[in-house]
């Protein structure tokens, strides 16, 4: 029973032992193994070379570029030849001895089983964002991926093939693959520190991937827009109303005391309405964006080299 992992690489030179030496542990003859390295430019690939001598079965996927760890797992995706494919980061914050666990939810009848964290190292600011996104968009997507949820999962054939008939050029796998459909399980484990200590992904990468996720799953941002407009229009008339009805009364010789605003009244308009507007076309653009994304039909990823051994 074939098992593929796959393992995307992106400057990983300062942990490659300490992951090899824990891939190797956990491994069985029957599991393949593909690494695909996403235009590192340090030794990582030099580094994992000699450690894979001592795995059955592997691939080694060598990107031209940096493509995003999303199309590393795409070109992996594409490459596995097992029954099941788990998804891995190779920062060792998810164990690899967890796949046995995986598996066994597997062999269990769950057609996707997913790492479910029950800690994560992230504190502060970061690790704020991190739990309000995954609330955000468990809500805004009806729960179409776990909350404190990431890669790490398992996913039968059935939903592989899927994923590669679908020709998505933004993706999150993480919720894609349950959007598929199918019996699901989770696996509950405690997320550990990262290894090497360096974050490679900024706030900047942080936020792109979560509204790639969200404008990926879900409407609601350009619903939102209709709805402020609608209130805020609603607020005008209100307002409009109330000063007519003063300058009225105003007319009749009555409520002389209140002064109606004018300059400042339509400056504070002015600017709200224009601010809003940006706002809202910029929201829209964002989907015009993907969609121009889409239609260009450019590859997601382009091999150099690709190397492989028992398969």
């Amino acid at each position: 029973m074939q098992i593929s992992i796959v393992i995307p690489l992106y400057h990983e030179e300062v942990i490659i032992d300490l992951m090899a030496e824990r891939l190797i542990k956990v491994s069985q003859p029957d599991w393949e193994w593909i690494f695909v390295d996403d235009g590192s430019q340090d030794r990582t690939v030099e580094k994992l070379k000699p450690w894979l001598d001592r795995l059955e079965k592997w691939q080694l996927i060598r990107f031209s570029r940096n493509f995003g760890q999303q199309n590393a797992y795409r070109a992996g995706l594409d490459a596995a030849k097992g029954q099941a494919v788990v998804f891995l980061d190779a920062d060792l914050q998810d164990p690899p001895e967890k796949i046995i666990d995986l598996i066994q939810a597997w062999q269990g009848g769950a057609k996707l089983v997913v790492g479910t964290r029950l800690s994560r190292s992230e504190t502060g600011f970061r690790g704020f964002l991190f739990r309000s996104f995954h609330q955000i968009f468990y809500r805004l997507t009806d729960g179409v991926m776990p909350q404190n949820s990431g890669t790490f999962g398992l996913m039968d054939r059935v939903i592989v093939e899927e994923l590669k008939r679908m020709p998505e050029r933004s993706v999150l796998f993480q919720a894609l693959r349950g959007w598929v459909g199918y019996k699901r399980a989770t696996v509950d484990y405690h997320r550990s520190e990262r290894i090497g200590g360096e974050i490679k992904q900024s706030y900047a990468k942080l936020f792109t991937q979560a509204w790639d996720g969200i404008t990926s799953f879900s409407t609601l941002p350009i619903q939102w827009i209709s709805t402020l407009g609608l209130l805020i229009s609603l607020f005008g008339f209100l307002y409009a109303g109330f000063l007519l009805g003063i300058k009225a009364f105003q007319f009749f010789g009555k409520l002389q005391s209140l002064d109606v605003p004018g300059f400042t009244t339509v400056s504070v308009a002015v600017l709200c309405l224009g601010g809003i507007q940006l706002i809202a076309i910029g929201v829209i653009g964002q989907y015009l964006a993907r969609v121009y994304h889409e239609v260009k039909q450019r590859p997601s990823y382009i091999i150099e080299s690709h190397e492989s051994r028992g398969i």
